[in-house]
């Protein structure tokens, strides 16, 4: 057997209490596995007493996506190579230069990710022995008894260490929701704006660049109160809470409102959005961003019978509402906005959209590259 000791964790949001049920699901998968949890700031000497087995796996991201059989490859490398007190898997997010890797191909859902994890695995890549900073590395494989006298909590257990990182065994880690610089949406706001609203800012990192940027009042609207805390050292003013009840009760006007991949998060955007003309200055423009359900990855994965929930992304477990190009036209007419563009956003080329395409060549059936290519639109709209 061996051990999987995994951190406790709780969030308000669904999208990291989710992300933390399927890491522990995909986990528990494995046989032979004694799961136990443990406290992050605890010594790991404290959580390596509460398991029997030889080995464990450290889980110290409580975010990821693990491949099969994680912990089972990860012993193996350790028996078979000497004088190191860990293995490491790889992943595509890593403070450790060595550990971070490109995936062979890019992947929009998890059952695109699945299938590249497979064949990573199956090309047996080299491992490398690495000596360990103080960086999290989301995940390691080592003997108990390298346990017993660590009083570091477990992601710093490793540090000063040797290790060896299996090149053929990657984990998926996700950024973070509330922190992801949108370059993508700075370049769609005027440089003439002089107050803007963003509705679900998050830590405020666009916020804070377009203040950089230009001289502009920015107001951010935010549910979760630590990147709301964060949020208001970086702009001028920030409201903790919905922001459906925020908006009817703002009294100030702004020129451009922006919610970066929000509305979708909304039981009833239509009257959300025609509630933020009132908060819009006559000839005030609105912008966002709402991923497209019609992506070829997302019909591929039905056509399987897979429709997986993850933390962020096109099938992100906070979506409550799905769009497609058409529905948003509707969805802005019904708002009472004025379209002045709906762009599609860059196109991902995955090994799903590849397969849905051939599948509907060989159909011969009627069909449009365009609608199944985005992974979702840019939408300005101006208040007329």
């Amino acid at each position: 057997m061996i051990a999987v000791l995994f951190p406790r964790f709780d969030h308000p949001a669904i999208e990291e209490r989710y992300a933390s049920w399927q890491s522990e699901m995909l986990l528990r998968r494995e046989e032979d596995i004694e799961f136990a949890y443990y406290d992050p700031e605890e010594p790991a000497s404290v959580a390596s007493g509460m398991i029997e087995s030889d080995h464990a796996l450290i889980i110290t991201d409580p975010l990821l996506i693990p491949p099969r059989r994680l912990a089972a490859r990860l012993r193996d490398l350790l028996v078979h190579t000497s004088e190191v007190v860990a293995a490491l898997p790889i992943s595509n997010e890593a403070a450790h230069p060595r550990q971070r890797r490109n995936p062979p191909a890019p992947y929009l859902t998890l059952r695109e990710l699945q299938q590249i994890m497979a064949e990573m695995q199956k090309s047996g890549g080299d491992p490398d022995l690495v000596e360990w900073d103080t960086s999290d590395p989301a995940a390691y494989l080592c003997r108990s008894a390298f346990l017993d006298d660590i009083d570091d909590p477990p992601r710093r257990a490793l540090a000063g260490r040797a290790v060896v990182l299996s090149g053929s065994d990657y984990i998926h880690r996700w950024s973070s929701l509330r922190g992801q610089h949108r370059e993508d949406l700075l370049a769609r706001i005027s440089p003439e704006a002089k107050s803007v609203l963003e509705f679900g800012c998050g830590e405020a990192p666009l916020g804070a660049a377009l203040k950089a940027r230009q001289k502009c009042r920015v107001v951010g609207i935010e549910l979760d109160p630590k990147a709301a805390a964060v949020a208001r050292k970086r702009i001028d003013d920030v409201y903790c809470g919905d922001a459906r009840e925020i908006v009817s009760i703002l009294k100030e006007k702004f020129d451009w409102i922006i919610g970066g991949d929000i509305v979708e998060h909304l039981d009833e955007p239509w009257t959300f959005l025609t509630d933020l003309r009132h908060v819009s200055a006559p000839g005030g423009h609105l912008l966002l961003s709402v991923p497209n359900v019609a992506n070829a990855a997302v019909i591929a994965d039905l056509l399987h019978g897979r429709f997986d929930y993850v933390y962020m992304g096109l099938t992100c477990v906070g979506h409550l509402r799905f769009f497609t190009r058409q529905s948003i036209e509707e969805m802005m007419t019904i708002a009472g906005w004025t379209i002045v563009e709906i762009a599609p956003q860059e196109t991902v080329v995955t090994r799903g959209r590849e397969e849905l395409f051939r599948l509907l060549d060989a159909a011969r059936g009627g069909w449009s590259k365009e609608e199944l290519n985005p992974a979702g639109y840019y939408v300005v709209a101006q208040n007329r």
